[in-house]
């Protein structure tokens, strides 16, 4: 008799976990589907900013030119990223087989990178938190150093100045600098709270100073007097969310609207770019490419 109750008890308290069991997994199964359903709600709710989709293959498309064309790396180059943020450029560059050291003043935005590229390039890709006015780095080592939108971010005159020299520094003789930078070719404002704007003539001036020699610029946003109400997100932020409109924002713009807006000016800002951009009327351009090549003797 003591036998079949213990029969009967543990087969009870079996049922029990399986009926306990199920009642959690349909709890998950629920929330699960809530966040399907809350993720098909926030679709439905949102829609694509074209302008700031436009606006990063556009800049990929112009770096990508001026290196295959002007700067022409061997496979397995050495590619400095100076304020590389959460990796995109380090990404860009290792995709094409050379060996990438990425560099950020925040190691919150290392972290950030570390995550995003979760060592799929292997000892292509390197990480380091440095200050670009103080490179803990090799003379003369790397063949192209990239700059995107960092220097302007730079206020203090001898901070730049110094930065510049360190770029130079770590480049190899004859090895380029790339940068993407505000160089308008004059200035109505010098600063705001997070920028030094310094037009083309200054950036020129402060390389050749430096050691180097520019060898090609380009325009890069001629279109931005159409772009830039379509931008401001996307400019300060790393966020797949600037690329999208969310009803939240403006109830009375609906997000299709402006998306439908949005696609019209890009639309309209691509032969401005890629076209108008490369006559004289380029010099216009608020951002613009500088590439610059470092002298034998420096």
């Amino acid at each position: 008799m003591l036998r079949l109750n213990k029969t009967i008890s543990l087969i009870t308290s079996f049922w029990r976990i399986l009926a306990t069991r199920d009642h959690w997994d349909t709890i998950a199964l629920e929330a699960e589907k809530d966040e399907i359903a809350k993720r098909e709600e926030y679709l439905r709710r949102t829609a694509r900013n074209w302008v700031a989709n436009y606006t990063e293959n556009k800049t990929y498309d112009f770096i990508a030119e001026v290196i295959q064309n002007h700067v022409k790396l061997e496979r397995g180059a050495k590619i400095l990223d100076i304020g590389c943020g959460p990796g995109k450029w380090v990404r860009f560059f290792a995709n094409k087989g050379f060996e990438v050291m990425g560099i950020d003043f925040s190691p919150l935005m290392i972290r950030l990178a570390e995550r995003r590229i979760e060592g799929k390039y292997g000892k292509l890709v390197k990480f380091h938190v440095m200050d670009v006015t103080n490179l803990n780095l090799p003379s003369n080592f790397y063949d192209l150093v990239n700059c995107i939108t960092v220097l302007q971010h730079i206020l203090n005159d001898k901070d730049q100045m110094k930065a510049v020299q360190e770029m130079v520094r770590v480049t190899k003789p004859l090895g380029h600098i790339l940068i993407y930078e505000a160089a308008p070719i004059f200035i109505l404002k010098k600063r705001t709270p997070r920028l030094r704007f310094r037009t083309m003539k200054e950036y020129i001036s402060m390389f050749e100073k430096a050691g180097t020699y520019l060898t090609y610029w380009r325009a890069a946003d001629l279109s931005f007097p159409i772009t830039f109400l379509f931008l401001r997100r996307y400019s300060f932020s790393f966020s797949r969310k600037a690329y999208y409109y969310s009803a939240d924002e403006h109830p009375l713009f609906p997000p299709n609207l402006r998306s439908f807006l949005s696609k019209i000016v890009a639309i309209t800002a691509r032969p401005i770019d890629y076209k108008i951009a490369r006559t004289p009327l380029g010099l216009l351009s608020i951002h613009k490419i500088l590439l610059f090549r470092k002298t034998k003797s420096s």
